[in-house]
């Protein structure tokens, strides 16, 4: 083989194991947990009007492992995770999970889309200040976004982008460990 073709062969097997480790790097830098460091890393403290204007803190759910989800009606992954989302509270309430949205939406378009999906878990109206509590988690503004904190307020997950069964389940597993 001449060595022009061997250094080819070489050169593109560096470039495929480069592509793989940039990859890997970056999905272990998506999904995981920010530090304090890097960012927040305990669950904020927050209130926010929800869906019906009336105004609500996250210090209502103290002691649950909450997934917060960020969201907007007009955020087609959003409104495709939606329902595993209303799964997943249905299945983990009773494991002390509790999931909340919070909607960086308008009110009104909110209230409508949450009776029309019939959500059985609250979403609060961030607006803008969702867009702030975001970035203190290491996301500038892109969604959905979904956070999980186990019953001590401790980030131990977090995923940019359409979160699936799979994943809110590992997010549940970490959040509440099975006895």
């Amino acid at each position: 083989m001449p060595a022009t073709r061997i250094q080819q062969i070489v050169l593109f097997l560096a470039v495929g194991v480069a592509a793989l480790a940039a990859g890997y790097y970056t999905s272990q830098v998506r999904n995981a947990p920010e530090t304090a460091a890097g960012g927040a890393d305990r669950l904020p403290s927050l209130s926010l009007p929800d869906a019906q204007g009336e105004t609500r803190s996250l210090d209502e759910w103290a002691g649950k492992a909450l997934l917060i989800n960020f969201w907007a009606t007009w955020c087609a992954p959003c409104r495709e995770e939606i329902p595993e989302l209303v799964e997943a509270q249905s299945a983990f309430a009773g494991r002390g999970v509790q999931v909340i949205g919070i909607a960086v939406d308008k009110p009104e378009s909110v209230r409508r889309y949450m009776e029309e999906m019939d959500f059985n878990y609250p979403s609060l109206v961030g607006e803008t200040a969702g867009m702030d509590v975001m970035a203190s988690f290491g996301n500038p503004g892109s969604l959905p976004f979904t956070l999980a904190f186990d019953r001590d307020g401790m980030l131990v997950g977090r995923k940019l982008g359409k979160v699936s069964a799979s994943e809110i389940r590992a997010f549940i597993d970490a959040m509440v460990p099975a006895s």
